[in-house]
């Protein structure tokens, strides 16, 4: 079951939009938002590349939420987010290859530990009623 949400934990996840084609919504503030440009600390040199990988990963999620109507917003829907788990783990699979390839180990790992929390939350925040 972790592995069907593991694509929902993209970074920039991040600050996904999407309500409706119309208006978009971010997620900053819920449970598909892992922080990292707050929780995780870069070098200046580092930046730039961290904010282009997940703008790039935001972008790519916008579209997957939209296609499978997903809205941020709203309570996590178990289905949805089951239907939309390919293209969210491919998604999250380039992240995780460009990433690597900037952090430092250390930071590669604090980048997982996060994730692995969000995932965690958005797993969680399904079966709550």
């Amino acid at each position: 079951m972790r592995n069907l949400f593991a694509g929902l934990l993209l970074s920039g996840l991040l600050a996904v939009q999407m309500v409706s084609p119309v208006q978009a919504a971010g997620t900053e503030g819920t449970v598909y938002d892992p922080q990292l440009l707050v929780r995780m600390k870069f070098s200046d040199k580092q930046l730039p590349d961290i904010k282009s990988i997940l703008d790039k990963s935001e972008a790519a999620i916008v579209k997957v939420f939209a296609k499978f109507n997903i809205d941020p917003q709203a309570k996590p829907d178990f289905d949805q987010l089951r239907a939309a788990s390919t293209e969210l783990q491919a998604i999250e699979s380039w992240e995780k290859k460009q990433m690597k390839q900037i952090l430092s180990k250390s930071q590669y790992a604090d980048y997982l530990e996060i994730q692995q929390g969000t995932t965690a939350a958005v797993i969680k925040a399904t079966r709550d009623d």
